[in-house]
């Protein structure tokens, strides 16, 4: 075998360690590419050769697979936790004031609130949607 199988080897090993230790789906498409230029290399065709089929196939896959898998995981992607309570509608506990956080109340418990318009003030009993959560502090809106 040549030297060429040897080192697309090496690329394809390396392309997984580094897709496995980021999971971005980006070095993946270059395992891809190296393992058919690999494959190729048994055949002792030009280095030239085998350098445009790994560059090429890799690109290739880069552009045309990887949105499509890349949607497939993120669709199957469930929000966990507290992210399923953006979007839900709370009552203010205190009022939340412009330099003040006030209180909101979220299954049951007391949650620091900061109001998305900050200048604006919302009075205790007001009905807010949460619209996101920064650390332990919930970013809310009037309805």
């Amino acid at each position: 075998m040549s030297i060429w199988f040897w080192i697309y080897l090496g690329i394809l090993i390396l392309s997984i360690i580094i897709e496995v230790s980021t999971t971005d789906l980006t070095s993946f498409w270059f395992a891809i590419g190296a393992l058919v230029a690999m494959i190729v290399a048994i055949f002792d065709v030009p280095w030239w050769a085998l350098l445009i089929i790994f560059a090429v196939l890799s690109t290739l896959c880069i552009i045309f697979l990887r949105p499509l898998v890349k949607k497939k995981f993120e669709s199957a992607t469930v929000p966990t936790n507290v992210d399923v309570a953006i979007g839900k509608t709370v009552v203010v506990q205190t009022k939340i004031q412009p330099e003040q956080p006030g209180e909101i109340k979220y299954e049951g418990i007391i949650w620091t609130a900061i109001c998305e318009d900050k200048s604006a003030t919302i009075l205790e009993g007001s009905k807010v949607e949460i619209v996101r959560i920064e650390g332990n502090k919930m970013i809310v809106k009037q309805i």
